[in-house]
């Protein structure tokens, strides 16, 4: 059983496991979630940047605790590669490996954002869908929170959203 939470929260202030943040090889400072994540830790993904210790390259990953300045206790970073390489048809395989990463890490609370990776309403509830079936069936119980912006959470709300049997959903606006 997926437990499925659509929130608005900021990602500080989700309570997770595991908070997992995307970030482009080629965007500086960091934005979304992975900028407010670098602010909340005193700027240490930064320094983990400016050093080349992480660079955001497609396929890299980077796993740090949070020392008690988010509610996860994990920080998983994932490099996405160049943000102009990131387009419609680069969505699925790329959620495929942000799926694998998961699953292999096998966390099970989770907390990620598509809208830092998809700034399209359409193209985000697509990705939505095709996210939630890639970790659909999964044995064991799993609680995903997605950390979206508040007008996408409140159009998956008024749409009602709705995935497989294993998938209880709830929305949150902050």
């Amino acid at each position: 059983m997926i437990q499925l939470t659509i929130t608005s929260a900021p990602v500080d202030e989700v309570k997770s496991r595991l908070a997992l943040l995307t970030a482009f090889e080629d965007v500086r400072p960091l934005k979304g979630r992975a900028g407010l994540v670098d602010w909340r830790l005193n700027g240490r993904l930064s320094k983990l940047i400016r050093t080349s210790k992480f660079e955001g390259r497609r396929g890299e990953a980077l796993l740090m605790p949070s020392r008690g300045r988010l509610d996860a206790e994990e920080i998983l970073v994932l490099g996405v590669g160049a943000r102009s390489a990131v387009g419609d048809p680069q969505i699925p395989p790329l959620l495929g490996e942000i799926v694998e990463k998961i699953l292999r890490k096998g966390s099970p609370s989770f907390s990620l954002s598509l809208c830092d990776l998809i700034p399209g309403m359409f193209e985000w509830r697509n990705a939505v869908r095709l996210f939630v079936s890639m970790i659909s069936g999964q044995e064991g119980e799993l609680s995903v929170n997605l950390v979206e912006d508040k007008a996408f959470v409140e159009d998956a709300k008024r749409r009602n959203m709705d995935f497989a049997y294993d998938v209880k959903v709830r929305y949150e606006l902050i």
